[in-house]
């Protein structure tokens, strides 16, 4: 490894000479500075070592290693003592970047030892402050995602383009449906019309005149204006004018339906979960009114930010969350982004991207009322769930690790940081197939698309790790279950493991590492709680979110990819290397809230108590037997089925490779009022073990020892599921084995009907064997 010598000044004072040693593997390796100047040092962390941050944001990793040249400098010794003690790093500036210097502790010199780090300017305050808080970054677009504006011109434009369609259009159907789009355009522009001409509006033979609402200046150099306002609240339309005194600029605004969930969500009880940005190709001053709009008392984004925060991009130009965080505000890999089209968007951000379907109020008026759970609270589900597999991977992933890591090791020993991208998944996702997913693991799902929403196998015990999943997280357009909401009542939360009658299932602990350093008590911090209070709870999570939201997976992808990233802010596509994490069973939501605003137009029943307060850490829970063994139990040990020279197994053998699971994802289209028929098909295989030739498998539940019983007898399961028609969501699932049914039951859940499917089989088997 190359070495060179420098200095190392705090301010004009020389602290010592230290042998510094530039990594070779990412872009800084001909990294050379003769003098290390510090300036300054970081604020101190409450609850994240600085490593862990610099991990996280840094795009090409450690940029030098550096050692004191004797024990007898007392300087370095005091600075490297400070940043231990106060968690702080030492700060060099570097033209538009810095240098953070972060003290390691050393295994074979006892000396001080740094690891130095260069991000951009300003990024390493700003994302400490947000994981601290445990905060990411969300970005959202305006026309079409969350709202649609026209004037008077978008209008008449719009209409005759129609009526040129309909004149060439031999459909009566689609004509019948042009002409109602064309009366709904219509209707919206006689009610702009008599704003913009009398600045009043008559709806239902009431006479609304404006309210005057004063907009306060945004900077210096910007003066407050006047806006004349009507808000027809029944209607969900806001007519504004974006020059008040040019009455052409008068827009009919048509915000979309449930804004205010999401709005509220973003920051329930004061707490704020995610920094707000809006990325948009319209003109700037109509941005700015349309935001307005939606967030009138400036909750989201603060008013001193406003300018920063919507970033508006040329006509022609792709967005580019480098644009959007141009100023060291966040992160890429912790920012989600909210927009109805992915392509506009940069190939490296698309990964990013929660692509919400078009909010188009003219052609399709009841699109939204139609889905069970409104588009933007899917996308509510989406941004919950996503923060909360993020910092699900960040504690007991890397927090985990980092007291670990000692001067000498590699930067990959570190498990790769975690990215939102490892959290959204695509609709043709082809590489779920070959990830070791659990479909059973999330409970209160009551929906036919959650096949979308699969998580890495977990350990039958807590002394069985797991293998990181295969993810390619590319995002395409999200298409909804058209179900009415008022036939669907909303599901249980059930436990992690659903209860049978007559059988006890392992419950596994859950590991808890503590933390080598003093840190403040948090549940959420090296714990797996339930959820966050604020989060949305498993049960409330709906179909179309578990159609292509999230893999809260323990671990990041473990495709071939180099494991260094290009340097943010330097905009080359973004890579990440796959960790190997431990991970504990159960799903995953920060620690502390609770939602505080209307529970997505559903009423909970009584029954269904919802915690409201901190969960505390779990307690580790005795491994017990596997399901397997209780319900051989009753079967002497001798027995053997003598059927094609098939027979059960008698023993289970662990190990920690896991059994893979290839899931193969069913299709469906779905129409209003119509059941949704859907099946999947499941077959494993596994790794034979080179020594003794005893299976690996794992079974937990009564559907992983049926699937045992098939690879003994060298066959398959297949699990056929569809809605029940009632008047409460319950779903039908049959089990097929060798090609003919051996069981069927009815659960509430997918997941709940698969177990009991499943253990009404191995009863059936049971007494043809015996």
């Amino acid at each position: 490894m190359r070495m060179y010598k420098s200095v190392v000044y705090q301010g004009e004072v020389v602290v010592g000479e230290v042998d510094v040693y530039p990594e070779e593997n990412n872009n800084y390796k001909n990294f050379h500075v003769k003098e290390i100047r510090i300036s300054h040092f970081s604020q101190p962390s409450e609850r994240c070592p600085p490593l862990a941050v610099l991990h996280t944001v840094t795009s090409c990793g450690v940029c030098f290693k550096m050692e004191s040249k004797t024990q007898q400098q007392d300087g370095l010794f005091q600075l490297h003592s400070l940043c231990i003690r106060e968690n702080k790093t030492a700060v060099m500036p570097l033209g538009g970047e810095e240098i953070h210097l972060v003290a390691m502790h050393s295994r074979n010199v006892d000396r001080p030892c740094f690891w130095g780090f260069i991000v951009a300017l300003g990024l390493y305050d700003s994302c400490l402050v947000m994981l601290n808080l445990r905060c990411l970054g969300i970005v959202f677009d305006l026309d079409e995602t969350l709202i649609v504006a026209n004037t008077m011109r978008s209008f008449e434009d719009r209409i005759d383009a129609l009526q040129r369609k309909i004149n060439s259009e031999v459909d009566p159907q689609r004509i019948s449906g042009m002409q109602a789009e064309v009366k709904r355009y219509q209707d919206d522009k006689n009610i702009l019309k008599q704003y913009a001409e009398n600045d009043q509006v008559v709806d239902n033979g009431r006479v609304i005149k404006v309210q005057s609402e004063i907009v306060p200046a945004l900077s210096d150099s910007h003066q407050p204006i006047v806006r004349p306002l009507i808000r027809l609240q029944d209607k969900n339309i806001i007519l504004t004018r974006i020059n008040p005194q040019i009455r052409d600029t008068s827009v009919l605004v048509r915000l979309r339906p449930a804004w205010e969930d999401l709005r509220s969500y973003l920051t329930a009880r004061g707490r704020k979960r995610f920094e707000v940005y809006v990325c948009t190709m319209a003109e700037r001053d109509y941005a700015l009114e349309m935001w307005r709009l939606l967030d009138p008392d400036s909750n989201l984004i603060n008013s001193k930010e406003l300018l920063g925060r919507i970033v508006c991009v040329k006509s022609g130009l792709k967005k580019s969350l480098f644009n959007v965080f141009q100023d060291g505000l966040c992160h890429p890999k912790m920012a989600l982004v909210i927009d109805d089209r992915l392509k506009v968007w940069d190939e490296k951000d698309q990964p990013r991207v929660h692509v919400v379907p078009a909010f188009a109020p003219y052609y399709a008026p009841q699109a939204e009322a139609s889905n069970t759970i409104p588009v933007l609270c899917v996308a509510r589900n989406v941004a919950c769930n996503v923060r909360g597999g993020f910092f699900k991977d960040f504690d007991d992933g890397l927090l985990q690790k980092i007291p670990q890591i000692a001067y000498e090791d590699d930067i990959k020993d570190i498990p790769s940081p975690p990215d939102v991208s490892n959290y959204l998944v695509s609709e043709d996702d082809g590489s779920i197939s070959n990830g070791h997913r659990d479909p059973f693991l999330f409970d209160g799902m009551a929906d036919a698309e959650v096949e979308r929403k699969l998580k890495d196998a977990l350990s039958a015990a807590s002394t069985i790790p797991v293998t990181t999943a295969n993810l390619d997280p590319r995002l395409t357009s999200l298409q909804y279950t058209m179900v009415p909401s008022g036939s669907v009542p909303p599901p249980t939360a059930q436990a992690s493991m659903m209860p049978f009658p007559h059988v006890q299932f392992p419950q596994p602990a859950t590991l808890v590492k503590p933390m080598g350093q003093a840190a403040p008590s948090e549940p959420s911090l090296h714990s797996s709680p339930a959820r966050e209070e604020g989060e949305v709870p498993e049960s409330e999570l709906d179909p179309d979110t578990r159609r292509r939201l999230l893999i809260l997976q323990h671990g990041q992808d473990t495709r071939d990819h180099a494991s260094a990233e290009p340097p943010f802010p330097v905009r080359h596509p973004v890579q990440t290397s796959a960790p190997h994490v431990p991970s504990s069973r159960g799903v995953w939501f920060p620690a502390e809230e609770e939602i505080g605003s209307q529970p997505l137009n559903r009423v909970v029943p009584k029954e269904f108590p919802v915690d409201s307060g901190p969960l505390g850490i779990a307690k580790p829970r005795p491994h017990h037997p596997s399901f397997f063994s209780k319900v051989e139990s009753s079967i002497s040990s001798d027995r053997i089925l003598h059927d094609s020279h098939q027979r059960l197994p008698k023993e289970m053998y662990h190990r920690d490779d896991r059994p893979r699971l290839n899931h193969m994802l069913s299709s469906y289209r779905s129409f209003s009022g119509d059941d949704i028929p859907f099946s999947r098909s499941f077959s494993s295989h596994r790794d034979l073990d080179s020594e003794s030739g005893h299976s690996v498998l794992h079974a937990d539940t009564p559907v992983a020892v049926l699937q045992e019983i098939a690879l003994k007898c060298g066959t398959k399961v297949d699990f056929i599921s569809s809605l029940v028609a009632s008047t409460e969501l319950q779903f039908s699932m049959e089990a097929w084995f060798s090609g003919k049914k051996i069981g069927h039951r009815v659960g509430r859940t997918r997941k709940e009907a698969q177990n009991k499917a499943a253990e009404d089989s191995i009863k059936h088997l049971a007494g043809k064997i015996f």
